[in-house]
Parts: C-alpha cells; sequence; structure tokens
C-alpha cells in the first residue's frame, strides 16, 4: 500500500495499490523489463511519462498543493449542455484547497481533490448550489427527472401570450378599447411572470446564480435579455405604451430554451445510455475452478493474475483473456458487424466477445484483469470530459462569448440611444442578447468525436482518445512481428553447435514460458517447460539459473561473434547458450497478414507514407518490406531507437501514426501523434496507445483516414456555422432587421443544426448512416 505512486508520485485513489493508474503500471512494467539500474532507469521513467503524460511536471506542480488530499466523486444534476460542466468547473476549481477536477457533462460524475484542512465537503456542496445544479452523492443518487407539467403549463401560458398579444397590438390600427388592451396587458403581464418564475425558473436560476458569480454562459445571456425584456415591458404598460409590451417574447424566449434543453437533453440521456448498456451485456461472474465442486463462480473484479476461467458456447467473455485453446468468436457486441473469427491459442480476447464453438477455456492475463468494454464506455464519453490535457477551440471561444456579447450589446444600445429613439435602441440590444448562441461552440467538436468514436468501431478499432480521430496523419509507422506480419512466428530450423540436447531445449522453453511475445509463444513450444527461478528479462534477452548454471536466450546480437547460417539469413534469430558459448541457434519465420499489402497499398493511394520500425534482423525486415512494397524500413532498432525516429518524422511536421504489438512498442506508441496497438499486443501496448484493435485483422484500418477527413469536415462546418450564426445574427439583431421573436427562434435553431451536423452522414465507406 502507498499514499503516493512509486512512478509519478501522484496521490494513489482510495490510497490502495502501488499505482494512481494503469498508465503508470505499464511505465513501471516496461522500464522493469528494461533491466535498468540507477539513474539511466529514472530516465527512462520520465521520457515514458513524458509520452504517457505529456506536460507532466505542471500536473505534479498542481497536485503539490494539495497536501494530504482526499479524492470525492459526486454527481451534478441539472447540467443541460456541456458548457454547464465547464461552469462547475471553472468554479470548483477557484476554491481554496481544491485540485484536480474534472467533471463529466454525459457521465454527470465529477471527481476532485480537496483538502479537508482547508475546505469541507459542505462548502464544495455549497459552490455547486450556489450555481444551480444539484449535488448527489453516492453511486445511488437519484437525479431529477424531467418535469413534464411544468414544460406544458409553460408552453400553455406562452401560447396564450402570444393570441393575447395580437389584440394588443392591434391597437395601433385599429381602434382597440382602451379597457380591453389593459385587460389584456395585465393578462400578458401574468402570463409574462409566471413562465419565468414557474415553468421555465430553473433556468432563471442557473442565469442569476451565473451572473453572481461571473461564470458567464447561456443561461445567463437569456436571464439578461428576458429580464431586460419584462422591465420594459412593465414600464410600458404603466405609461399606457401597449404597443411597446414584449411579454410574449419573454415566455417564448424561455419555452424555446425549455424545449431546446428537453431535445438536446433527450439526445444526451439516450448517448449515455447506448454506451453504458454494452457493460451491462456483460457477465458480471466467471466460471472458474473449485476444491469443492467442478464448476464454480468468482466476481469478475476478484479473478486473479494467470487464473483460468471458463466460458460456454454462446456466452460473452466476461472479462479480457488469453486463449488456451483455438476457438471461434463473434465481436458484434463490439463491432456492430456479426461473424466468426478464429483465434489460435494464445490470442488476447477481450470482453465482449461471444463464443461461437465449443466451451473455451481463458487465462487472465499476468497484468490482471481489465476490461475494454469499461475502456469503451469511458472513451466514448472523454470527449465530455471537463479536466483535458488541451481546451479545444471551443471550449476557449465559449469561456469569453458572454461578455463578448454584452459588450456588443452595450454598444449597440448606445449607439442606438445617440442616432434613434430609446425604444429601439432597448429592442436592438435585447436582439442581440437573445439571438447569441454560446452553446453551439460548446458542442461543435466533442459531439462530432463522440460519434466518430462509435463509427470507427464499426472498422474493429476502439479509439480511447477522440482527439486524434481530427488529425490528418501524413506516415504510417508499423511494427514488423504481429503487425504486418500474422504474430505467430514457428520454429523452422535449430542449428546446434554442441551436441544436440533435447534438455537444452526444454530449459529453453522454460526460459520463454509465460511471456506474450508471439516468439517467446513460438520458442516455449521446442521443449517441456517448467517453472525457473530468478528470471529476468531485459529488452531482447531472457535469462535465469538453471541447475546451477546461468543461460541466456536472446536476438542475433547476443552473441555477436557467432555468425549466421545462410539458410537462415532470411529468419527471425533466437540464440540460446550460457554466460560462456553460444549452443544453439533457432530460425523462426512468421508469415505476413493477407491484409497488409492491400493495407499499405490503400494507405499510399490515400497520401499516407509506410514505414516499418523492427526490432528484428535488417535481413528479415528487408524481406518483408519488400514483399509489402515499403521503401522506408529500419531494423533492430530498441524501444528509445523507435521513439527517436518518430520524434525525427515529427520534427519535419509530419503526423505520425504508429501500430504495435510489444513492450518495446509502448515507448513509441505514447510518442506518436496517434498510437494503435493491435488486437493479439501486450498490455504495455494497448495502455500507451490512443486506441486498439478489437479485432485480429488490421486491413480496416485503410478506412480510418476517411473518417479522419470527415471528422476534420464536420468539425470545420460546425464551427463555421456557429461563426457565421452569431456574426450574422447579432449584426441583423443589431441594425433593427431581426424582431426579438425570431432571435428565441434562432437561439435554439442554432444549437439543433450543430447537433443535426454532428450526428447526420457519419458512415464508413460502404454503410448508412
Amino acid at each position: 500500500m502507498a499514499d503516493r505512486c512509486i512512478v509519478c508520485n501522484r496521490s494513489v485513489p482510495g490510497g490502495e495499490g502501488e499505482f494512481c493508474c494503469p498508465g503508470c503500471a505499464a511505465v513501471y512494467t516496461i522500464v522493469g523489463k528494461m533491466g535498468l539500474d540507477g539513474s539511466e532507469r529514472d530516465e527512462r521513467i520520465a521520457q515514458l511519462l513524458e509520452g504517457v503524460f505529456p506536460g507532466g511536471e505542471e500536473a505534479d506542480a498542481e497536485q503539490a498543493e494539495i497536501e494530504n488530499g482526499q479524492e470525492l466523486c459526486f454527481l451534478v444534476g441539472g447540467m443541460v449542455c456541456p458548457a454547464c460542466s465547464w461552469l462547475v468547473h471553472n468554479s470548483l476549481g477557484k476554491l481554496n484547497g481544491v485540485g484536480n477536477v474534472n467533471l463529466n457533462f454525459i457521465a454527470e460524475t465529477c471527481t476532485l481533490t480537496y483538502d479537508p484542512m482547508k475546505i469541507g465537503k459542505d462548502d464544495i456542496h455549497s459552490n455547486v448550489e450556489r450555481l444551480g445544479y444539484k449535488y448527489y452523492e453516492g453511486e445511488d443518487a437519484r437525479r431529477d427527472g424531467f418535469d413534464y407539467f411544468r414544460f406544458g403549463a409553460g408552453w400553455f401560458f406562452a401560447l396564450n401570450n402570444m393570441m393575447i398579444s395580437f389584440v394588443v397590438y392591434s391597437a395601433e390600427t385599429w381602434d382597440v378599447p382602451f379597457a380591453m388592451q389593459l385587460v389584456c396587458s395585465i393578462l400578458l403581464a401574468v402570463f409574462g411572470t409566471l413562465v419565468p418564475l414557474y415553468a421555465a425558473r430553473t433556468t432563471m436560476i442557473y442565469g442569476f446564480r451565473q451572473i453572481m458569480m461571473r461564470q458567464y454562459r447561456m443561461e445567463s445571456l437569456v436571464v439578461l435579455s428576458t429580464t431586460a425584456a419584462w422591465i420594459y415591458s412593465v414600464y410600458s404598460m404603466v405609461t399606457g405604451d401597449f404597443h411597446r409590451l414584449y411579454f410574449d417574447v419573454v415566455t417564448l424566449l424561455l419555452m424555446l430554451i425549455e424545449t431546446g434543453n428537453l431535445i438536446s437533453g433527450s439526445f444526451y440521456k439516450k448517448l449515455s445510455r447506448r454506451v453504458s448498456s454494452l457493460s451491462w451485456q456483460l457477465p458480471k461472474k466467471a466460471r472458474v475452478e473449485s476444491i469443492d465442486v467442478d464448476e464454480d463462480y468468482a466476481a469478475v473484479e476478484d479473478l486473479s493474475p494467470g487464473q483460468e476461467f471458463l466460458v460456454k458456447r454462446g456466452e460473452f467473455v466476461p472479462t479480457d483473456g488469453i486463449l488456451m485453446a483455438p476457438a471461434e468468436f463473434d465481436f458484434s457486441l463490439i463491432t456492430g458487424e456479426s461473424h466468426g473469427v478464429s483465434l489460435e491459442q494464445g490470442h488476447y480476447v477481450g470482453a465482449g466477445a461471444k463464443l461461437l464453438s465449443e466451451d473455451a477455456r481463458l487465462s487472465v492475463p499476468a497484468s490482471g484483469q481489465s476490461n475494454l468494454i469499461k475502456k469503451i464506455v469511458e472513451s466514448t464519453i472523454e470527449a465530455f470530459n471537463t479536466r483535458k490535457e488541451q481546451l479545444s477551440f471551443g471550449d476557449r471561444i465559449s469561456q469569453y462569448f458572454v461578455p463578448i456579447v454584452v459588450g456588443v450589446a452595450l454598444v449597440v444600445l448606445f449607439g442606438n440611444l445617440v442616432i434613434g429613439d430609446r425604444g429601439d435602441a432597448i429592442i436592438r440590444m435585447l436582439s442581440v442578447l437573445i439571438v447569441a448562441c454560446p452553446c453551439a461552440f460548446g458542442i461543435a467538436e466533442p459531439l462530432v468525436l463522440t460519434a466518430a468514436i462509435e463509427k470507427v468501431r464499426g472498422l474493429g478499432i476502439q479509439i480511447f482518445n477522440g482527439t486524434v480521430l481530427a488529425l490528418k496523419p501524413a506516415v504510417a509507422v508499423f511494427d514488423k512481428t504481429g503487425t504486418l506480419t500474422r504474430g505467430a512466428p514457428e520454429v523452422h530450423k535449430v542449428v546446434w553447435l554442441v551436441e544436440k540436447n533435447q534438455k537444452q531445449l526444454d530449459i529453453l522453453a522454460s526460459l520463454e514460458n509465460g511471456i506474450e511475445h508471439p516468439i517467446a509463444r513460438a520458442l516455449a513450444l521446442v521443449g517441456t517447460p517448467y517453472p525457473v527461478a530468478d528470471r529476468t528479462i531485459a529488452r531482447t534477452v531472457v535469462s535465469a539459473k538453471v541447475d546451477g548454471k546461468h543461460w541466456l536466450a536472446g536476438s542475433a546480437d547476443l552473441f555477436p561473434d557467432v555468425g549466421i547460417p545462410p539458410d537462415l539469413k532470411e529468419s527471425t534469430i533466437v540464440m540460446f547458450g550460457d554466460a560462456e558459448r553460444c549452443h544453439c541457434i533457432v530460425g523462426l519465420k512468421d508469415t505476413v497478414r493477407d491484409e497488409s499489402k492491400q493495407l499499405v497499398a490503400d494507405l499510399k493511394a490515400q497520401g499516407v507514407k509506410s514505414y516499418i520500425f523492427s526490432g528484428d534482423r535488417k535481413a528479415v525486415v528487408e524481406q518483408v518490406a519488400g514483399e509489402l512494397g515499403i521503401a522506408d524500413f529500419h531494423g533492430e532498432m530498441g524501444s528509445t531507437d523507435k521513439q527517436r525516429e518518430i520524434a525525427a518524422l515529427q520534427a519535419q511536421g509530419k503526423a505520425v501514426l504508429m501500430v504495435g504489438d510489444g513492450i518495446n512498442d509502448a515507448q513509441a506508441l505514447a510518442a506518436a501523434d496517434f498510437g494503435l496497438a493491435v488486437f493479439s499486443g501486450q498490455i504495455p501496448a494497448k495502455m500507451s496507445a490512443d486506441g486498439v484493435f478489437m479485432v485480429p485483422e488490421i486491413g480496416k484500418l485503410c478506412d480510418l483516414p476517411f473518417m479522419q477527413r470527415k471528422v476534420r469536415h464536420k468539425i470545420r462546418l460546425n464551427y463555421g456555422w456557429a461563426f457565421l450564426y452569431n456574426i450574422v445574427g447579432m449584426f441583423l439583431a443589431g441594425v433593427g432587421w431581426l424582431s426579438p421573436k425570431y432571435c428565441a427562434v434562432g437561439m435554439v435553431f442554432s444549437n439543433l443544426v450543430v447537433i443535426w451536423n454532428s450526428m447526420h452522414g457519419m458512415a464508413l465507406p460502404g454503410r448508412k448512416a
């Protein structure tokens, strides 16, 4: 147990375990297997942390402000758009003693760290409710439902106001008795007061509290405009200027806002239910062996590393596991496409795969129980987290939008007072305040990324970091073994440099047994493995003591004085021997994936240049590169070499997509602009990547640039629409060409246009949206 992570010194959630997150656990695993010590080890950890957690020093500095901090998790109810979550986030972040605030609009969850010596939970609770939102603590907290009665009553008042207003306005051209005008005006005032005080009171409360706390969002604009319209209408009624009443505008604007909130809220709740339903379909228990009975059950979260569990035909795999024997699975729960995929022994199978063949046995990975479905749900709503490494363009705009609108409205007011009459000046100011729509900026990017994440899953790729879908990769860097090749190399020849000895092959199998690498899995089959003590793994070398003797297995560099036989020139080489000499040379061959050649050709046609960065021998890498038509390739590369070459490509201004599978790829995956781990990849690689393949094939990667182009286009359209609408709308309102009624409709319409554009036409090639 530790209060601080042994890798990055951040707080360990709940004070349980040694790591603050899976990323640090992956870093620790990577460095531990490199066999580094002292300053070299510390330097490597720092490099990996910078790759996994960019700006880590800044995060540490923020964390240092919260001494002896405690973590608090609660629900925030009443948020109607992502701008609401930014409002709460900014307000909480300014409290003394509060740090690491992260609020998710979709899930309505907020986590933060606070110093109980500086601030109490009641203060945090009060801060949230002062803004007009609801604070719920505990997983079973009930959120408020939508009040349809108030909504219906509000529209009843608004519609009656609109009908009655015709009588008052017609007095300008027709002879309407003063008494009728007065009665109708009073009714207008009554209905125009009931709507903000009853039907739309939540919006009004939010707006007033935003103004008092100087946290400006859409509700504060609504409050400013409707309050000004209501006050001006009361003044006009008292002075008998009945044609200047705008109670109907007040009711129409507020009810249009409520309607927009209902439509948007229904969309977001549907999205949340859709992604959450993935985890609901997974079994919560796994079949395990028991001493007392042949078959027992254990909770998925209680499974330990290496523990085996059984899945029967037609059932979903409850948690990620390593397949113990060949089996066939259907990944339709994840990808949406129903077809069988045959997997061999040793393949990594993600939670949510449906078993099509006979009963299959799997084991929990050595890194511990994990659930890719859970990461799917988390990553789908990640776009709506307020704690991001970088704010989106829309997030930055929305923070300053309302003050800018208020400034424009005041300029319009005073400008028209100078050149026109007071009535027109006030109406134009109200129109400017009403027509502006800050929500359009706040949702312009996250909605597109969220929709794209769901669609890309149809390619069999799960994205954990949605922002990478807006990139334009110029280079695709591939690892070789297990990525471009099948990742199932077979031993085709053993060249003995001493007398042939099966016992030594048993030792070699024992050294490699249990290591999650394709070559290691192949070598584990050359003999009968048994447990060995003090085994160490450093880069490409595995060593252990057996019967008092030190044995080693590794790449051709292990015994540089030993020449490679001519018939193994194009084979992957593993040398095995003791501390004094090499005893045998093992040659392995791995076939290229059927889809790799077409994938490279398709990427080239789309302007993406392919590279191979491999740790294998240069001759083997050259042979595979020639077969695939890849001109740029490098062999005998370590993890640092791959990272350095990727940095060199990035220095040329190229966005790099990296696809890999092994421990030596984890550093490169974290350093690349877009890292993708293959289906059979090792845990550190998957933890360091921005996404993973959920199916064994990688051919669908060729469709990813198509989706990225579409994402960039959609985001540009959303921002373009938001700017165009607000600039044109405020101009037309400022010069008096838009009445407050039309401005109210336009503000809601702008938001709905962004939602429609984000979700419509996001289909993959050859599929319907």
